[in-house]
């Protein structure tokens, strides 16, 4: 049993002669195995720690001689094992969480002189060179040329670039790095992300700048990537609507969508609570929603876009009866998240659920609701703003979808303020 991992090893007894060793981790190779030449079931095991300056390794008995194991946050591939003799702990981090618990398993089993004849353990022996290498985390490719055909890509990348590629559909093997948190596949000629992410459990950024998308995938709020992504980045494609499904990406940071042919923001953005910079520029928006306010943005940017300022407050509709059944249910579904799709719904139901407004109060409403739009300052919805025109002008059109009487007076009464269920 062996894992590839960071390993810093502190020996307990400098503090008290009043010494310190630099804390400073080294790529490592942590085995448990037996000291025999022979595969016998009854050969000592032990802990073997090899480092590149260290082939050979360093080994630690564990029968009775385990202190203490911490693995508080083995989950985020971090543990530390407490020896007994020498007095030193070894704090493993960076490592892959199931193998580690793998790993503690067998030490904690064998510490506690549990029976491990059904456990395969090979003799320890000392650290290839190529084990030794340091994983590789990050791979930045510019030019075709460059892109690896016929080898794998390193299945510990946590940072992939693919850059001016041409590349035209997404590479299977991308979708099998697990460990991957950042990629950026600015310029290239994609249309479209395959339904399945495959591994990407833990993407946190996704960069799709300067392709040819259309549209906005739907693998985007229909897989896990809802719940990770935090950076999304589509500028310079082709855009000419950002569906309200987007809205769904709860812990979405920064929202890029410069250089589109957008002509609206969702009218449910209120929802991502978590969205600071919000950067819009050079589309065909003409007005934002109300909700957008509700954001606690730190940077928004919206030059270029033809904004149209009302002379004064304008009730543009308002029907304001008693909703629907149709309306009534599709609000409950809007607001308990449920989910839908082609083959729960028709094409019509679809695309009526898929038009939801989020009212001032942080309801849906859809039919049943009035559209009044007012004018608002820039500063009032970011710390950090630029006017939208040459002109310097920072006043924008305000549209706000309004789910009754009551909310209505509100927003007329002052349109700068927002108040929740």
């Amino acid at each position: 049993m062996r894992i590839t991992c960071e390993v810093d090893t502190i020996n307990r007894l400098l503090p008290a002669l009043n010494l310190k060793k630099p804390s400073r981790s080294s790529h490592a190779q942590v085995s448990v195995g037996r000291s025999s030449s022979t595969s016998s079931k009854e050969a000592t095991l032990f802990v073997m720690v090899c480092t590149a300056k260290d082939r050979n390794g360093n080994k630690y008995l564990i029968q009775g001689n385990i202190g203490q194991i911490f693995a508080k946050f083995v989950s985020e591939g971090k543990a530390t094992i407490r020896f007994k003799e020498p007095e030193e702990d070894l704090c493993i981090s960076k490592a892959d969480p199931l193998q580690l618990r793998s790993l503690l398993s067998i030490v904690r089993h064998a510490a506690q002189g549990g029976d491990l004849s059904k456990v395969t353990l090979s003799t320890l022996q000392p650290a290839s060179t190529a084990s030794m290498k340091k994983l590789q985390s990050k791979m930045v490719i510019t030019t075709r040329k460059d892109y690896p055909l016929t080898t794998t890509f390193p299945s510990s990348l946590q940072h992939l670039q693919v850059h001016s590629c041409g590349m035209k559909r997404l590479d299977s093997r991308i979708l099998q790095l697990r460990k991957l948190q950042t990629l950026d596949l600015f310029d290239n000629l994609l249309t479209a992300l395959p339904d399945d992410p495959g591994r990407w459990s833990t993407l946190k950024e996704l960069r799709l700048a300067k392709n040819q998308f259309t549209t906005l995938p739907p693998v985007l709020w229909q897989s896990s990537l809802k719940e990770t992504l935090a950076v999304l980045d589509v500028s310079g494609n082709q855009l000419k609507t950002l569906p309200l499904q987007v809205c769904e990406i709860k812990g979405l940071v920064q929202l890029l969508v410069d250089n589109n042919k957008i002509t609206a923001i969702p009218p449910t953005i209120g929802a991502l609570s978590k969205l600071r910079t919000l950067s819009a520029t050079n589309n065909a928006i003409t007005r934002l929603p109300a909700c957008i306010t509700r954001l606690p943005l730190e940077s928004l940017d919206l030059f270029g876009n033809p904004l149209e300022l009302p002379a004064q407050n304008i009730m543009l509709s308002s029907n304001l009866g008693v909703p629907s059944l149709v309306e009534t249910a599709a609000r409950a579904i809007r607001t308990l998240r449920v989910a839908y799709g082609a083959e729960d719904l028709l094409p019509h139901l679809i695309h009526y659920l898929n038009n939801a407004r989020l009212c001032w109060c942080g309801r849906y409403c859809f039919e049943t609701c009035a559209r009044f739009l007012t004018k608002c300052d820039l500063r009032r919805l970011s710390q950090n703003v630029k006017a939208w025109n040459t002109a310097g002008e920072r006043l924008v059109p305000v549209e706000a979808f309004l789910c009754s009487a009551k909310c209505l007076g509100k927003f007329q009464r002052n349109p700068h303020v927002y108040w929740a269920l």
